[in-house]
């Protein structure tokens, strides 16, 4: 059976996709036979009902995200497009009719609901500066060869670790390695932007010489807090509201917020409810949005939850629009 028949609908954006496009090989290599519960199956299973929803609904302008879908060069591309497609088709699913905004030199919001003066503009957001460093330490490790095991360790998770950062992290790493300097060896992240100003973070590298698995393994040590973590993560979220793009977009109509923040570090590990309420405490009362809501989409799934704080002294017309919204997609609102 071909891909087309076991995802018709992402098989016809993915024919003129280019062979460089990031979701090539996963969706190349698929097969009848892939168990429905497979990574890949289920990554390719979602993107196709999200493109089916969408096309059944035909919102105007569709070709626009579909456009920044085939454009896709990284994975990064495609989650930012990918973002803005789940939420669509998040509204077609409830029945709420809308259309994608218009680009161009005044560009809109990407979201413009039909029967109510009110639009949505999405927003994904990916920060995560652990995952940064293991991904880049592991990649430097293999080129030269080393089998070696590096723990990383840190009593608060970081959300961020700036590059120039995680470059030296990684060349003295690698001194270490060549010069067989085992052990641990400590940095100071200087951090004044997050909760926690300053964090310790521990490297330990091991001689594997014959490990279970060949190449280097980096290890992410378990223990750290989430506190000061969970608390840059709100903080890039609410940030997003001082965006200038995105003002105007607001300014053009009455606007809520939307940010993607499943690949803001730890986001996803907070309830709903507790997001809800933080959103409501820190959205600005000066903002020009009528609201802010996080959404924590999952690569395996079509649909994903939304947690939506609204602001209190916005227009009349614009809370009823936007708690009509709420209501039709089933969200708990906070305001």
């Amino acid at each position: 059976m071909s891909q087309s028949n076991l995802f018709p609908s992402l098989a016809g954006w993915m024919a003129a996709a280019p062979a460089a496009h990031p979701l090539r090989k996963l969706f190349d290599k698929a097969e009848e036979n892939d168990h429905p519960t497979s990574f890949r199956r289920t990554i390719l299973q979602a993107f196709d009902e999200i493109i089916a929803t969408l096309e059944e609904a035909q919102p105007l302008r569709l070709g626009e995200p579909k456009g920044d879908f085939l454009r896709a060069k990284t994975d990064d591309d495609l989650m930012i497009v990918r973002a803005e497609l789940v939420a669509g088709a998040k509204l077609a699913r409830a029945g709420v009719g809308f259309d994608f905004g218009a680009r161009g030199k005044r560009p809109e919001p990407d979201l413009i609901l039909r029967e109510v003066n009110l639009a949505v503009e999405v927003k994904a957001r990916q920060l995560n500066g652990l995952k940064d460093l293991v991904r880049e330490l592991r990649t430097a490790l293999e080129e030269i060869g080393a089998e070696v095991t590096v723990y990383l360790a840190c009593s608060e998770m970081p959300l961020v670790i700036k590059k120039d950062v995680r470059d030296t992290i990684i060349e003295e790493t690698l001194a270490r390695v060549r010069a067989e300097e085992w052990g641990t060896q400590v940095t100071r992240l200087e951090q004044p932007w997050a909760a926690t100003s300053q964090l310790d973070l521990a490297v330990r590298v091991f001689n594997d010489s014959v490990p279970l698995v060949p190449g280097p393994h980096v290890v992410v040590e378990n223990g750290f807090e989430l506190s000061g973590h969970l608390q840059d993560v709100e903080s890039e979220v609410i940030k997003v509201l001082s965006d200038e793009q995105k003002i105007k977009q607001a300014e053009s109509r009455p606007t809520v917020l939307l940010v993607d923040a499943a690949r803001t570090g730890n986001a996803w590990m907070r309830s709903g409810q507790i997001w809800a309420r933080r959103l409501a405490d820190l959205l600005p009362q000066d903002t020009p949005f009528v609201g802010v809501a996080v959404m924590i989409p999952t690569l395996d799934k079509a649909d994903a939850p939304i947690f939506i704080a609204l602001r209190g002294n916005a227009s009349p017309e614009a809370l009823d629009a936007a708690k009509k919204l709420a209501a039709d997609l089933g969200l708990a609102l906070s305001e």
